[in-house]
């Protein structure tokens, strides 16, 4: 009887055990994408009795930075620690694109060995073939018409064998290179599958039986996302569509499928110490940097931390401003997040992105945005007019450098790079040539010479610059070109004509800015004069 007794208390002692331990299925809900690095948030569900429980969430990526583990559970749970280890045992799951490759390699395998016994059968036939090609015996002799339907026999069989020899060889080799792509696909993903997985032991306490929902929360690195933009420019009397994109990279080991993303520009992985001055003594000797003291752990901001830090700044986020932005889709699809040093785009479609490290297209925002137009034209570089579009108020776009695409009446016309951190109030963007305008420079022979008294020699150019608006709307156009600056006591240059431009002697530089109507032409004219040794050498055109 006691030892019954005992083994119904040890029964219910394992019974109890099992009940502490639960492996939780969760899956990811919500990413936060950073410059670089990003925080992933996944969510469960569970049961569990009064008293201590012990929460495995398992397979989870070997990534993961364990110092910004947090967990979240609903009303009646009381975390009481949170564990996180590596799992050499359990490696991480095939995707279905492996499982396809394996199915595709078992396939070629076989078909490879079926071509190698058919190849095998050929062979034996062609010996069998040529080891029995005499007809008749040493007493008796063949005739000429045996000795002629035997000869086409063996000739055409011997052909046949050959051809299905050639055709048999050429498919397994194919067969073969098809085989050695799909192996080395499957030992890149098969070193993935590899990786040891984490898991996350979480113990709770509860008085009471309870179904809730518990949140968990860390960061990555292997994430990040970069700006591009497109830029399209309708006509002058429109305001210019900036279309915000974001292209998104990952390779967490983790494939994100249909979460909410939301995209910061917050950089998690730089320190957010400000550095210190220590007294810098001078000493005699060599030249010496001033030294910091050894009881200070001095980072500077442009190094990265070895161990990734998320503050949440409670009051902060209590501040945040939240603008709505027009989605690239013509709805209202992204929540733009002011903070006071980062801003944040959550967007409101769920996204899918692989954990291949390719880049995904996530659309961020339009904007619409009044610009002031203006033609430009270098003549002595280019024989083109580009429109330059001149934006004020950019600083409230929250952009960061990034390539754009420009189009201009829905035509491409390349890309340019769009630099926010500029110190201009207005952003100039370069958004194409427009062959309604023409411009032409040309040398007027009539008016430049060359001469020669006594040992110095004088040259004059004379330059003439021709822009005329075919269009049927006015323009607004500026035109640059420049004479030469001398930085040599025995060079003297002289600026005789310059037809009203705004002259910059330090530079040399010469602006028009000219009003052109419909169907107007005006010609520009300058002249400079260069006196110099004449041994001198000068190239003054």
């Amino acid at each position: 009887m006691k030892t019954i007794l005992v083994l119904i208390t040890l029964m219910g002692f394992s019974m109890m055990q099992a009940q502490e331990q639960k492996e939780i299925s969760s899956e990811i809900s919500d990413v936060v994408v950073y410059l670089k690095g990003a925080q992933v948030t996944r969510t469960a569900n569970v049961s569990v009795g009064s008293g201590k429980s012990i929460l495995l969430f398992k397979g989870l990526t070997p990534r993961l930075n364990a110092n910004s583990l947090q967990v979240a559970a609903g009303n009646g749970i009381t975390i009481l620690s949170v564990n996180h280890s590596i799992d050499y045992l359990k490696s991480q799951k095939s995707d279905a694109l492996a499982q396809k490759l394996v199915n595709r390699r078992d396939e070629l395998q076989d078909s490879i060995a079926l071509n190698k016994n058919s190849r095998q059968i050929y062979i034996k036939e062609r010996e069998m073939l040529v080891s029995n090609q005499s007809i008749g015996g040493q007493q008796t002799g063949v005739n000429v018409e045996q000795l002629i339907k035997a000869t086409d026999f063996f000739r055409q069989r011997l052909t046949e064998i050959e051809e299905k020899l050639f055709e048999n060889n050429r498919t397994t080799l194919e067969m073969q290179r098809r085989l050695d792509k799909i192996n080395r696909q499957l030992n890149e993903l098969n070193a993935r599958d590899d990786q040891p997985t984490s898991t996350i032991k979480v113990t709770i306490s509860t008085n009471r039986n309870v179904n809730a929902p518990v949140e968990l929360t860390y960061t990555v690195r292997d994430a990040r996302w970069q700006p591009f933009y497109d830029i399209r420019v309708e006509n002058t009397d429109a305001p210019v569509t900036l279309v915000y994109k974001a292209k998104v990279f990952q390779s967490t080991d983790e494939n994100w499928d249909n979460v909410n993303l939301t995209l910061s520009t917050g950089n998690p992985t730089i320190s957010n110490y400000k550095p210190e001055l220590q007294p810098w003594f001078l000493y005699p000797g060599p030249v010496r940097r001033p030294e910091v003291m050894a009881s200070m752990n001095i980072v500077e901001d442009d190094v990265e931390l070895d161990e990734e830090l998320i503050i949440e700044d409670k009051e902060e986020k209590a501040r945040s401003v939240r603008i709505r932005g027009v989605s690239s889709l013509g709805k209202q699809n992204v929540t733009t997040i002011q903070q006071q040093t980062t801003t944040a785009f959550k967007i409101q479609i769920p996204y899918t992105i692989p954990s291949d490290n390719q880049g995904y297209d996530v659309a961020v925002s339009d904007h619409q945005v009044k610009a002031d137009f203006q033609y430009a034209t270098v003549p002595k570089r280019s024989p083109h007019v580009y429109l330059i579009a001149h934006i004020a108020n950019w600083n409230e776009l929250n952009l960061l450098t990034g390539q754009a695409n420009i189009y201009f009446d829905q035509t491409y016309q390349g890309k340019t790079v769009l630099n926010p951190y500029s110190s201009e109030d207005t952003l100039n963007l370069s958004v194409g040539r427009d062959p309604g305008i023409i411009v032409e420079r040309e040398l007027q022979k009539d008016f430049s010479s060359k001469s020669f008294f006594g040992n110095n020699a004088k040259e004059t150019k004379a330059w003439k610059i021709t822009v005329r608006n075919s269009k049927n709307t006015k323009a607004s156009v500026i035109v640059e070109d420049q004479y030469p600056i001398s930085t040599n006591s025995d060079i003297k240059v002289e600026l005789e004509k310059s037809d009203g431009a705004q002259v910059n002697p330090q530079t040399g530089m010469l602006n028009w800015d000219l009003n052109l109507a419909p169907g107007e032409t005006k010609e520009l004219r300058f002249i400079y004069t260069v006196r110099y040794p004449k041994e001198m050498d000068l190239i003054i055109e």
